[in-house]
């Protein structure tokens, strides 16, 4: 169906999930069990490599642990509708609502993590800062394609770009990758889910120095950990938390193999109440952020925004749970930057918001 034959207003407000929680939870550990026999061998491996060129893991996340705190966070999904509201977070010109031309003041220092799919797009366009993190949790050798995957310039120019930037690593992190990277990385692991992971990490992992993450399964939720729980973001800002593929079979902002497999998906409803197709694994990822904001595993509710202006995060068939606000990504920045903006409206004479 055509973007313009779309109906783009957003669905009803309910209370709740039309599902269980632990349903909800139980959705997204569906294909923990295939994970762990099909990784563990590469895990164990990796980890081994890793720990002994890195000292134990010595950097680990903690060092920037509460960094955050009490600040918002933007955490950056790699999903299509990151192509059309990307600009927000950078400065610009913009005509306000008298067609007067203002400065738009992006993100501030609002801290961007970032999963690392997103490293070629973002770099492209100039989001990233030296204070910002990239998040990686993938152990097979496909993360070192996805640095530059859709980019606009040839892979040396992007692995130069990571002599700037801070990679959040898992400790099974491929070794090839860790050592390619030429900026900042920091530590963290997962919860052995098997007792043979827990037997072998006791040789490699001090958890007292370098903490478990709680992911879902997905680096996304690694990159919510990090944002969360280390940095102490107390207001969590979504984009491209898609979950599915766009409206033109798009998974991406970039053209990606994942736009040629296109199959065995299922159907979902969007924010606006229209149907998407999604690959089940991405509905259980869906579901693990909808538990998230829920409460999750603690029961502790977190202020969501979802500013992805699209997908489903949040959404079913009868409409967008309460816990995960939609809003546009233009509209959260404004509301970050008043006091940035406040001084520029007192010169011209305008004393609006």
């Amino acid at each position: 169906m055509p973007l313009i034959d779309m109906v783009l207003n957003l669905q009803n407000i309910i209370d709740m999930p039309p599902e269980e929680p632990k349903s909800l939870y139980a959705a997204s550990c569906a294909g923990d069990d295939i994970t762990v026999k099909t990784w563990e061998s590469t895990w164990k491996q990796y980890c081994k490599v890793n720990a002994e060129s890195s000292n134990k893991f010595e950097n680990t996340v903690m060092s920037i642990a509460g960094s955050e705190d009490k600040k918002p966070v933007i955490v950056a999904l790699s999903g299509p509708s990151l192509k059309k509201n990307y600009m927000y977070l950078k400065d610009h010109e913009t005509p306000d609502i008298q067609g007067n031309i203002q400065k738009f003041h992006g993100r501030g220092d609002t801290k961007i993590v970032s999963c690392f799919h997103n490293f070629n797009f973002f770099e492209d366009n100039d989001i990233m800062t030296k204070d910002d993190f990239y998040v990686t949790l993938d152990s097979g050798e496909i993360c070192l394609k996805e640095l530059y995957e859709g980019g606009a310039h040839d892979p040396e120019w992007y692995w130069d770009r990571t002599a700037d930037r801070t990679l959040v690593a898992y400790t099974g992190t491929s070794p090839e990758l860790i050592k390619r990277w030429k900026g900042k990385i920091l530590w963290f692991t997962t919860a052995p889910q098997s007792e043979s992971l827990s037997v072998f990490y006791k040789d490699y992992i001090d958890y007292e120095k370098i903490p478990c993450f709680n992911v879902g399964g997905t680096v996304a939720g690694a990159a919510l950990y990090m944002a969360r729980a280390i940095l102490g973001g107390s207001i969590m800002i979504f984009i491209g938390a898609d979950f599915c593929f766009s409206y033109n079979h798009k998974f991406h902002a970039w053209d990606s193999n994942y736009d040629m497999k296109f199959s065995g998906v299922i159907p979902w409803v969007d924010i606006y109440g229209n149907r998407v197709w999604t690959w089940p694994s991405y509905l259980g990822f869906k579901k693990w952020f909808d538990f998230q904001a829920c409460g999750g595993l603690g029961g502790n509710q977190h202020l969501f925004i979802n500013c992805s202006e699209g997908g489903c995060f949040g959404s079913y068939p009868n409409g967008n749970i309460k816990q995960v606000m939609q809003m546009e990504l233009k509209t959260a920045m404004h509301m970050f930057s008043i006091s940035k903006r406040f001084p520029e409206s007192l010169h011209n004479h305008n004393l609006m918001f």
